[in-house]
């Protein structure tokens, strides 16, 4: 398995779990977008999509993150596994 597909896996399936376990009511529709957008960005990197359209899909995501926030203590591993999805592309 290539590493970014693995690295992106990862954030996709921490997203879930977060989603399972939080107690922060908040946060939940939050998880959803996270998670329906991720589920993009995986179909792009399965597809083997150019270059060009995964950066600007990884734009959107962390406007998109930037733009809400998560109160729950999950968003430390979140955003380590999304930095390190990143480091791979």
């Amino acid at each position: 398995m290539d590493s970014n597909l693995k690295a992106l896996a990862d954030y996709v399936i921490c997203l879930s779990e977060s989603l399972a376990h939080t107690h922060h009511a908040d946060d939940r529709p939050r998880y959803q977008m996270y998670l329906a957008d991720a589920a993009v960005l995986l179909a792009l990197v399965v597809r083997g999509s150019e270059s060009s359209q995964l950066l600007a899909r990884i734009e959107q995501h962390e406007r998109l993150c930037a733009q809400t926030f998560l109160a729950g203590p999950e968003h430390a591993a979140i955003a380590e596994l999304w930095q390190r999805f990143k480091r791979t592309i």
